[in-house]
């Protein structure tokens, strides 16, 4: 995989999640003590870290004795799954924002993950830091394979009314965890005026946070990440 078209965006997108994680309290679990190293190397990383394991079990110990905000952990550990380690972290604290990197993009793991919660699912290691930092920022990283699935799943719910264009650039920038700040910057209205847009999203998908605004809104094919991210200049 050649991720040359990747560099550029680095320096920018390591700034960014330093900002993001500052907020946060991590606790990873990878099962190949390489890459559990190299992401502990990172510095924005290193701020936000208050645990690291190899195994379900550990992770799961440092999640009870910490309470981190921000979970991530491989489908693959030495001890465990990372589904599994997902499922009881959101037993204690369902506001836990979690990414599941895994090698497996088969439809039993996408369907389990999604049942059981995550709000990211990486399968692609090139694109591990992008979706760091949606999930950081509180946003939703499901990429095409997972929003195929959830369309297959049940009745789409689609609006009561008819999404202007304006509100799905909104969402999208809900989806990729922007602030009302950030998606006003974006696209050149006030802060007021996207948190209109937010409470009509609210009101045309039958909701109450943005989480289940994106949530719907994708299980409805009404936005894809790829497209927000290409938009964005999020790669």
């Amino acid at each position: 995989m050649d991720l040359t078209e990747l560099i550029p965006t680095i320096p920018a997108l390591v700034e960014e999640l330093g900002e993001l994680l500052a907020a946060h309290r991590t606790v990873a679990c990878l099962e190949h003590m390489k890459w559990l190293g190299a992401f502990m190397c990172i510095t924005p990383v290193q701020r936000s870290l208050v645990g690291a394991a190899t195994g379900e079990d550990e992770a799961f110990e440092l999640v009870r004795q910490h309470r981190p905000t921000l979970l991530v952990a491989s489908q693959q550990l030495q001890q465990g799954t990372g589904l599994s380690l997902v499922a009881r972290a959101e037993a204690i604290d369902s506001s836990i924002k979690t990414l599941l990197v895994a090698d497996d993009s088969h439809p039993h793991l996408v369907r389990e993950a999604l049942a059981r919660g995550c709000d990211g699912i990486c399968f692609e290691s090139g694109r591990f830091m992008p979706a760091l930092r949606v999930i950081a920022g509180g946003g939703i990283y499901y990429p095409k394979i997972v929003a195929q699935e959830l369309q297959t799943q049940g009745v789409h719910h689609q609006p009561v009314e008819p999404l202007t264009e304006r509100e799905r650039n909104v969402l999208n920038g809900l989806m990729l965890g922007l602030t009302d700040q950030q998606i006003s910057k974006r696209l050149v209205v006030s802060p007021e005026t996207v948190k209109t847009h937010v409470k009509h999203i609210y009101q045309k998908l039958g909701v109450d946070n943005r989480t289940k605004a994106v949530v719907r809104s994708i299980a409805a094919g009404l936005i894809s990440l790829e497209a927000a991210m290409q938009d964005s200049g999020i790669l």
